[in-house]
């Protein structure tokens, strides 16, 4: 099993609140999230057919909907509303020296 090591995402100013962003982080998509001052970072693909979740809406306030279907995922854990086994990576983030960075 391989080290995990941060990675750059984004910069912090680039990822405004309500904002959604993604990132090609180490080959992987991801979704950057910034809701009520919190960032949330999660697997950037929706997992019905890999659309990708950054031009999606907001159905609620936690909820992200898909753009292609309409699968919505709860952005604090990951979880899809429609099948609980059905969840999203989710990824640890901090902000250091302006910049969003991603735990893989």
């Amino acid at each position: 099993m391989s080290e995990k090591s941060w990675y750059f995402a984004l910069k912090d100013s680039d990822l405004k609140e309500g904002g959604i962003g993604f990132a090609r982080v180490k080959g992987k998509p991801v979704l950057l999230v910034r809701k009520n001052g919190e960032i949330y970072t999660l697997f950037g693909k929706c997992k019905h057919m890999g659309c990708r979740l950054s031009k999606g809406t907001f159905s609620g306030e936690f909820i992200l909907k898909c753009p292609c279907h309409g699968w919505e995922y709860d952005i604090r854990s990951g979880e899809y509303q429609g099948d609980e086994d059905e969840v999203l990576d989710m990824y640890d983030n901090k902000v250091e020296d302006g910049d969003i960075l991603v735990l893989l």
